[in-house]
């Protein structure tokens, strides 16, 4: 099943979600993005509760951290393509960008990363501090 949130495409399937990590889902973490991921993640868990009528045993906390990851480290490996011309830069930062461009998050026994972003989810609060906010006017 296919859904989409806040202007973000979600692919949902039995113990598994899949965000396209294009630019919508970069537009809404533009603006408060530790409220918009909050938002994000609710409405994915509830969409999948729904569908499945059983909860997603990912932990919300875990999802926003993998969410984060995912975005900060793609957007950073473009924003580094495009400040070079070098082919071999290109070509080692090509396969982080095609890995980021979905973000599949699975149940523990159907991610072999899972752990990863549980361990760092009680960081949430420290990682959100991290996190590019809005430019601010004068």
């Amino acid at each position: 099943m296919q859904l989409i949130l806040s202007g973000v495409t979600i692919d949902i399937e039995l113990h598994a979600i899949h965000i396209h990590n294009d630019e919508p889902l970069w537009k809404l973490l533009s603006k408060d993005p530790e409220q918009n991921t909050e938002l994000l993640v609710a409405g994915i868990l509830q969409a999948y509760e729904t569908q499945y009528h059983r909860k997603l045993e990912i932990a919300p906390g875990s999802l926003a951290v993998e969410i984060w990851g995912h975005v900060y480290i793609d957007q950073f490996a473009d924003y580094t393509a495009r400040l070079t011309d070098l082919n071999l830069v290109k070509k080692l930062l090509y396969p982080v960008q095609k890995y980021c461009a979905v973000i599949d998050c699975g149940e523990k026994d159907h991610d072999t990363n899972r752990w990863f972003w549980d361990l760092l989810a009680p960081l949430k609060a420290t990682i959100g501090g991290w996190l590019p906010k809005e430019a601010k006017t004068c």
